[in-house]
């Protein structure tokens, strides 16, 4: 069926771009020179401005206006081009763009600059307007892209637009299930960088322990900001620590919120699955208002997100009592689970000033999310159950409730040719865990004093954040519009872990209904007890210098370096080179080195989980704690857990950009990343030798966080665009995306002496497999989209490559074959309304189902880290209106 749904559609999107693509290139035809004059002035007082750059970036021509603030630019014969860009930049304005056409011997066009109510942010580099010259690979995706997927979450509509991004949807993982990790180029979810407006974004409080595809991180929320609130995105695909800081040794992603006042919007979506779950309803709304002669942009969303159930029926007995019926089939849940989203952003600029040269912001939101997932089914003759509270078993469940807060402030401007921005930030994450549908088998057979809900504990994350940068551009002997910045940041993060309520962990001495020691703490997720509770805090400062420039017309180079100091983990210095060559036009050559670092965090260092086992000692079950231990913990000293260390890096990367025509664009990138120190979670340490070590703790097993290996990651980014306008209200894209990337670990550090025999355990074969082969190789998406009046339409399909199960024995291994995903969508719209009707996953493929072995008697159906779930076909209507634009 896949096959024969696929196969047509890729061979309609082949050759769509073979028809354009032969089509563009006989439609270009040589043109006449043309002179490009005009002047520049503030907008606020109408002053010429002087030092302004005007270019073409299309067809590396410049321009810098003289003291009336007047500029020529010469199109010369034979450009190729019917139109252009034209592009103005001036250090601290908003920089603007013009469609001129070419098609007289002379054109006029003037520009008028201003501050603006949102800045302009390209990651990459930090000079303004260099979009066309950056010499490592960015992504921009804008919110009519965004719009176009017709999906709902933020992470979800990246995944399916940038081939490099994988955001898996595992499940029964606890507290993952509600904050899912997602990770760009096959690295770890922490080791990308998330700004927003150019501000580092704090991350969750939520460390993956389990089974998920970064197991050991933490990373941050970005289902946590509305789709709704977002102009664009940006990614910046290469290795920027350097540049932005710890964190970004895969990579930056940058979030731009929509600003000023033209925006205002509501729309209504309703969706479901082909399988009848999976219920999805969504209120969106975006309104943008004058205040304080500047703007103010606000936008909210509400969604309501139904579970979904892949499970199989569970085939065991069930072991209920004659005359009490087993319970419904499944009785376990394999897929989403519910979530409940309320988000609220702004984003607001104000001018502070008669020239509307000096400005100040704020932007911020906050987000509540409701979850709800599972564990495993406990049968009714369970020694984890007692039939007089559940005679048919039960299901327990995890409801968290993550709360999401930020706020940013500052003040940006110009003078005396330098642009300023001081800003400060504070970021909140809190993470509490209820369990429902449960009960503390140690508590007895009766409620009270057993109970049936809890309060398991909470993570609690706060980060603050003061920064202030400096950017001019500069001439300086043969470098020609070169860019000089520099700046400081300072950073506060806090850490918190939060004890449950008694009962959550408490062993009440209850024998369980089998005659044995009963299990103490709430089933599915004991509470955090007073000892695991944390509150550990830590500073960083950091200062940096950015230069880059021309040296010539064909060459542009960068230079930067970044020195950090930890109050935990001491000094670091990194620094990253980037070159840019134009051998001839439409053609540019490129390549970057540079060195990182990610400092580890504060939940790695300090994270803490402890459970009770029950051992036979002489004849009696004796409880002993077994858990995961800060690495600086009586427990892991005793095990040779050392002190973590900052993982170090060094990204080397290189490729192309082409231009063939007008409106195209190809782009390939190659790219190497080598981590050493990488920071995972062991395995559980136990045994006869291991308790010997651990008795005088009175623990008997223990995991923690270790720099145990070294990565290598070699990868290839593939793009192509193509833009061309039918006529005034039609307009054709289309785009094609590929990534394959492989990462090897290529070193394990040595184990210490007193877990010698224990290197399997230290790094298990599970995280060994999770991190080279959990997530696909390969990734491709191919893409065509319509946009005219009044019906716009465009089709998706991605190919997920190869992936692993997470397997502990070779016998156990399976590799998950390659899949096609296919999306359709169109839109209506009828003056101010729209409404748009879609069909995600049109062909209702599934991941291949799992080997008997890896599927909990065939309930288990399929892997739960597959890079597009497990829900099959999803169909949508968005009833939109919008006005005042």
């Amino acid at each position: 069926m896949l096959a024969a749904g696929v196969r047509p559609v890729s061979a309609l999107v082949a050759a769509m771009f073979a028809v354009v693509l032969f089509g563009a290139a006989g439609a270009a035809a040589a043109q006449q020179e043309v002179t490009i004059t005009g002047t520049v002035t503030t907008a606020a007082d109408g002053l010429s401005l002087p030092g302004a750059e005007v270019s073409i970036p299309a067809l590396g021509l410049s321009a810098t206006t003289d003291t009336a603030g007047k500029y020529t630019l010469t199109v010369p014969a034979g450009a190729r081009a019917s139109a252009v860009d034209l592009r103005v930049t001036f250090a601290g304005l908003v920089t603007q763009t013009a469609r001129v056409s070419l098609t007289g011997a002379s054109v006029t066009r003037d520009f008028s600059m201003t501050v603006g109510f949102h800045e302009e942010i390209t990651v990459g580099s930090r000079a303004p307007g260099v979009e066309a010259q950056l010499a490592v690979p960015v992504d921009i995706i804008t919110s009519a892209e965004l719009k176009a997927t017709g999906l709902s979450e933020t992470a979800q509509i990246i995944q399916a637009v940038a081939p490099s991004f994988n955001f898996p949807r595992p499940t029964i993982t606890d507290g993952t299930d509600t904050v899912r990790p997602a990770t760009l180029r096959g690295l770890g979810p922490d080791q990308v960088l998330v700004l927003i407006n150019g501000k580092r974004r704090h991350t969750s409080s939520l460390v993956h322990v389990n089974g998920s595809i970064g197991r050991g991180s933490t990373g941050v929320d970005l289902n946590a900001i509305p789709p709704s609130a977002i102009e664009r995105v940006e990614i910046l695909r290469d290795g920027a620590a350097a540049q932005y800081g710890s964190d970004a040794i895969a990579g930056v992603i940058n979030v731009v919120l929509k600003g000023g006042t033209a925006d205002k919007s509501v729309a209504y979506k309703v969706g479901g699955t082909g399988e009848g779950d999976g219920e999805l309803n969504e209120v969106s709304g975006t309104y943008g208002f004058d205040l304080f002669g500047g703007g103010v942009n606000v936008s909210a969303e509400y969604r309501d997100r139904n579970r979904t159930n892949r499970a199989g029926p569970d085939p065991r007995p069930q072991g209920t009592d004659p005359g009490v019926e087993p319970p419904p089939q499944p009785n376990h849940r394999w897929g989403d689970g519910d979530t409940n989203d309320t988000m609220v952003f702004a984003n607001g600029e104000f001018p502070l000033n008669a020239a509307k040269n000096r400005s100040l912001y704020l932007f911020g939101g906050v987000s509540r999310r409701l979850g709800n997932s599972a564990g495993f089914y406990r049968l009714a003759g369970d020694a984890r159950n007692w039939k007089t509270i559940y005679p048919q078993g039960f299901l327990p469940q995890i409801e968290p409730d993550v709360v999401d807060a930020s706020l940013t402030g500052g003040v940006r401007g110009a003078a005396r040719g330098w642009a300023y921005d001081a800003s400060l930030e504070w970021g909140h994450n809190s993470f509490d865990f209820h369990v429902t549908n449960s009960l503390n088998a140690s508590l007895g057979p009766a409620v009270p004093p057993n109970q049936t809900e809890f309060y398991a504990g909470s993570f609690v994350f706060d980060q603050w954040v003061g920064n202030l940068d400096f950017t001019r551009p500069v001439s300086v002997g043969p470098v020609r519009r070169a860019n000089v910045a520099f700046g400081a940041e300072w950073r506060r993060e806090a850490y918190q872990i939060l004890a449950g309520e008694e009962h959550s962990y408490v062993d009440g001495g209850f024998a369980n209904q089998l005659g044995g020691r009963a299990a103490p703490g709430a089933q599915v997720f004991p509470g955090f007890r007073p000892s695991n509770e944390v509150d550990e805090s830590r500073d960083s400062v950091a200062g940096y210098i950015d230069l880059e420039g021309d040296l010539a017309d064909w060459l542009r180079v960068g230079v930067a370096g970044r020195a950090e100091r930890y109050s935990d983990f001491g000094n670091t210095a990194n620094g990253k080179l980037t070159v840019r060559l134009e051998p001839v036009s439409r053609v540019v050559v490129r390549g970057a080195v540079s060195t990182g670092f990610r400092a580890p965090s504060l939940q790695q260092s300090w994270f803490s989980a402890v459970s009770t086992n029950f051992l036979n000692v002489g004849g009696t079950l004796l409880p002993f704690e077994v858990g995961t231990f800060p690495v600086e913990s009586p427990v892991a000293a005793a095990l040779g857990a050392r002190r973590l260390e900052p993982e170090t890096s060094v990204n080397i990367s290189g490729g192309f950009v082409l231009e063939p025509v007008d409106g195209m664009e190809i782009s390939v990138d190659a790219y190497r990343i080598e981590i050493d120190d990488r920071i995972v979670f062991s395995g559980n340490f136990t045994g006869g030798r291991i308790s010997a070590l651990l008795a005088p703790f009175g623990a008997t097993g223990a995991r923690f966080f270790t720099n145990a290996i070294d990565t290598r990651t070699n990868g290839l980014d593939g793009e192509f665009a193509y833009r061309v306008s039918l006529d005034e209200r039609n307009s054709l894209r289309l785009t094609a995306g590929f990534n394959r990337n492989d990462t090897d670990i290529v070193r394990l550090l040595p184990t210490p002496p007193q877990l010698a025999g224990f290197e399997n355990v230290l790094f298990d074969r599970i995280e060994r497999r999770s991190i080279e082969c959990g997530q696909p190789h390969t990734n491709v998406i191919l893409g065509a989209g319509w946009s005219g009046r009044p019906v716009s339409a465009s089709m998706r399909s991605q190919r997920y490559g190869e992936f692993c199960s997470f397997s502990a024995t070779e016998a156990l291994d399976q590799n998950f074959s390659p899949k096609w995903l296919t999306d359709f969508d169109m839109t209506v719209r009828l003056g101010d309304a729209s409404v748009q009707v879609g069909i995600q996953n049109a062909f209702d493929v599934y991941p291949d189902l799992n080997i008997p072995p890896n599927s909990f008697n065939g309930i288990q159906r399929y892997p739960s880290h597959s890079p597009f779930g497990m829900n099959g076909r999803f169909l949508y209507v968005r009833v939109g209106y919008s006005w005042g634009q």
